[in-house]
């Protein structure tokens, strides 16, 4: 009686372990892949996290040295960006923020995003002088 409880248990666990562990991979295990855009300048990566919480989804390209984060509201029927930091690409760093009195347009279509814009910050050449830069983001998530 005692081997049978025992072999219950195991298979039991057995199942538990598989039905955890397999199953689709998250947003941020699908191959993803990006190129940021600013001022002509293009950088591309396959480093993409791309994670939601409810409506909001935050999109991480490159590292925090280089690359951007983007955050789009998917609450309405097309897509709006909230805001875009983008970290020394071209050698420009600064930030587009909804509200800011700059625009970005958002566009989504087979599961990748198109980001146009302009930006506010600086360049590491002048990094004193505040500028603005026009910035467009393919990002696949």
């Amino acid at each position: 009686m005692r081997d049978r409880g025992m072999a219950a248990t195991a298979a039991v666990l057995t199942l538990i372990l598989a039905a955890c562990g397999g199953g689709a991979p998250s947003q941020a295990q699908i191959a993803s892949t990006a190129s940021v855009i600013v001022n002509q300048a293009e950088s591309r990566t396959s480093q993409v996290k791309c994670s939601q919480l409810e409506w909001v989804r935050t999109i991480d390209i490159g590292t925090k040295f280089a690359g951007a984060t983007v955050i789009v509201d998917q609450q309405a029927q097309a897509p709006n960006t909230r805001s875009v930091r983008i970290r020394n690409v071209g050698g420009f760093t600064g930030m587009f923020s909804q509200g800011d009195g700059t625009d970005a347009k958002t566009q989504f279509s087979n599961d990748t995003f198109t980001i146009t814009g302009t930006a506010h910050g600086s360049n590491s050449e002048k990094p004193n002088e505040p500028m603005t830069a026009t910035f467009k983001i393919n990002v696949k998530c």
